[in-house]
């Protein structure tokens, strides 16, 4: 094989490389997105959750901002993985 050919399958060797490594990046965006999207949704059902649970009892009291809600909603959330999709430190043994 001349200097040429040498070159030529090297390039193909490195491109077939780059066609892995992007189907590999494609693979991993992919599950970054699809686990960002089930933890929106879990954070939207127990948002929804503790409103349907304080409306039947307290109320609701007007929250503003994110961080209003976050505030009113960190004390209700007891489980830790109900705490874990907020990032909220765990709760303390009562």
């Amino acid at each position: 094989m001349n200097r040429p050919e040498q070159v030529r399958a090297r390039i193909g060797t490195v491109n077939e490389m780059l066609a892995r490594l992007r189907a590999e990046r494609s693979r991993l965006l992919a599950r970054a997105t699809q686990a960002e999207r089930k933890r929106d949704t879990r954070r939207k059902i127990l948002i929804g959750g503790a409103v349907l649970a304080a409306v039947q009892h307290e109320g609701v009291p007007m929250l503003r901002n994110h961080d209003a809600l976050l505030g009113w909603l960190e004390p209700r959330l007891t489980r830790p993985h109900d705490r874990a999709a907020f990032d909220f430190k765990p709760a303390k043994a009562r």
